[in-house]
């Protein structure tokens, strides 16, 4: 036997292992609020949608979905898989969910983790009956396509975040998407500036702007009660992140010392603590709220600090909210920098790279804040390109029905 033939022969085998472990071990890597991995079942005749989101370095994924299974609730029953490890922020939305530990977070190889995922995957649906499967993630996982092998019947639909940086490889994109019945990209105001690798692609269909609105923005009265803050006083949110894909609390200290330096003491800095992260420490400089979602509180706030991942920034639009966004340039595919210069006005909303640039801006928006600015600018008709789902939610339906 040649020594090819004898290296597939091994890696047979090993697959085969790996897969007769997984059997017993994937037991151990999910958990969540509902039993013997079965959810509730949809009422007659409406559609059932599991939607499955990575676990990602902030919140984007599951508030995309969640906003989405909102939207849709008339049209379709939602059910949640997760690999985040804010999974019980679904619970609290009012969904049923389930949290299936992600690789980084047991340590495994990518192919032993997969194999587990492929398990726990394929019980789940011999449980459940699922018309569709949305999953909300950068690269579908090897596990969850393995058994779509098995279920070509199922329809996948991938929600997929464009603004890839140009650094990005999508050698694989092919094959991934082979296995969608379509794929949905909601519009970002980066868009007009991309040139990117998704922007060359044709496969995907447009559609609205994703933001989480569970209600109406609440009045800065009563924004201001919710979060326990003094009516007499003003603020600024400071939302830069969980710090998952680097330190961010040295950019954090600075931010609310320039706030407070610069305002002489006037704006208090206001802290939102990610669902993702430990929670954070207020000092003498700022104070911490943790609440999710943030936006409806948006009003209690005289200006926002923020990172530019897709939520914060078109929540920022959606709201029309003053703004300083300070981009993540480590993040793996996501272009900030790019999204942040397409919001960048030099009016309402600035970009700042550079220490520097951070005290500059601060001290443009507290001026424009004490001179109670409302100019009219680009962003004003940014809004009309974003809802909470609902056009995604309707793409979803009319897949199923096809």
């Amino acid at each position: 036997m040649s020594s090819t033939s004898l290296r597939a022969v091994a890696r047979s085998l090993r697959f085969t292992v790996d897969r007769l472990r997984a059997i017993s071990t994937y037991k151990n890597l999910f958990n969540g609020n509902v039993e013997n991995l079965t959810f509730s079942k949809p009422a007659l005749d409406m559609p059932h949608v599991l939607f499955i989101t990575s676990n990602g370095a902030g919140m984007g994924h599951i508030t995309r979905c969640l906003a989405v299974a909102k939207s849709g609730s008339e049209d379709f029953h939602a059910s949640f898989v997760t690999l985040s490890t804010s999974a019980e922020v679904i619970a609290q939305q009012g969904f049923e969910y389930l949290h299936f530990a992600s690789a980084g977070t047991t340590g495994q190889p990518a192919r032993l983790w997969n194999n587990n995922f492929y398990q726990f995957f394929n019980v789940l649906t011999r449980r459940n009956h699922f018309d569709a499967v949305v999953f909300d993630g950068t690269w579908i996982y090897r596990g969850l396509r393995d058994v779509l092998d098995k279920k070509p019947s199922l329809k996948l639909i991938w929600l997929r975040r464009g603004l890839w940086k140009k650094t990005a490889s999508i050698e694989q994109l092919p094959e991934m998407e082979a296995y969608c019945a379509r794929i949905l990209t909601p519009w970002d105001v980066g868009d007009r500036l991309d040139d990117g690798p998704l922007s060359h692609r044709k496969t995907q269909t447009l559609v609205q702007g994703i933001v989480l609105s569970n209600s109406a923005l609440l009045s800065r009265k009563s924004a201001l009660e919710e979060l326990a803050l003094d009516p007499d006083g003003n603020y600024a949110l400071v939302q830069l992140g969980a710090g998952n894909i680097n330190d961010i609390s040295d950019i954090r200290q600075k931010v609310t010392a320039a706030i407070q330096e610069q305002s002489r003491g006037a704006v208090m800095p206001v802290i939102a603590s990610s669902p993702l992260s430990n929670h954070v420490q207020g000092d003498e400089n700022s104070i911490t709220v943790r609440k999710y979602p943030i936006s409806p509180y948006l009003r209690a706030f005289d200006f926002v600090v923020s990172a530019a991942g897709y939520n914060s920034i078109h929540e920022i639009i959606k709201w029309d909210v003053p703004s300083l966004v300070i981009p993540n340039l480590n993040a793996s595919t996501d272009d900030q920098k790019t999204r942040a210069d397409a919001l960048c006005d030099d009016v309402k909303h600035f970009t700042a790279l550079s220490d520097s640039e951070i005290y500059t801006y601060i001290a443009a928006l507290l001026d424009r804040s004490s001179r109670g600015c409302d100019s009219t600018t680009q962003t004003d008709g940014y809004p009309q390109f974003i809802d909470s789902g609902e056009e995604a939610a309707q793409a979803i339906s009319e897949t199923i029905r096809l």
